[in-house]
């Protein structure tokens, strides 16, 4: 079975995320989403709310298989014996973000095959990064977040609110 792991924080989960696990599933037979937490970053949604965003796009297709992970990529990858990385590319600065890291992890598991799949042309601003700009600046996000997810992800804003 050809498999394959698309690994990121996916706070919030885009549909620039959405196109790639898209193009993974017409290479490969199975894809591993990898909610990891970046521990220089502070998530606005928890992992496990993360994995449930995510599988409920997915819900239904036995294809992708949606787990969280506090550790390595590399870690990850080697408990589940996949050694296929795929990792998004928006931009030039991603592609050398990109190939820093993914020097790292092959140091790290020398088996390691890292593709990279360029983004889909009009997804190419399209970052988790912008989006949680536009939700502190009170934007509306359902153009950038796969539709199935939209209202979950508005609905965990405001108990986020009310928490605070």
């Amino acid at each position: 079975m050809r498999e394959c792991v698309f690994a990121g924080t996916f706070d919030p989960f885009t549909i620039g995320h959405k196109d790639v696990v898209e193009k993974c599933l017409k290479m490969f037979d199975r894809v591993h989403i990898a909610v990891l937490n970046n521990h220089d970053k502070t998530p606005l949604f928890d992992g496990e709310t993360r994995v449930g965003f995510i599988g409920k796009i997915f819900s239904g297709d036995e294809r992708v298989v949606v787990e969280h992970s506090d550790g390595l990529l590399v870690d990850f990858m080697r408990e589940k014996n996949i050694f296929v990385n795929v990792r998004g590319i928006r931009n030039a600065e991603d592609f050398k973000y990109e190939t820093n890291m993914f020097y790292y992890n092959q140091e790290m598991f020398p088996e390691l095959i890292t593709v990279y799949l360029p983004s889909s042309l009009n997804k190419t601003h399209i970052s988790s990064t912008s989006i949680r700009m536009l939700i502190n600046a009170g934007a509306d996000i359902t153009p950038y977040v796969p539709e199935e997810i939209a209202e979950d992800i508005k609905e965990a804003l405001r108990s986020l609110k009310k928490v605070k």
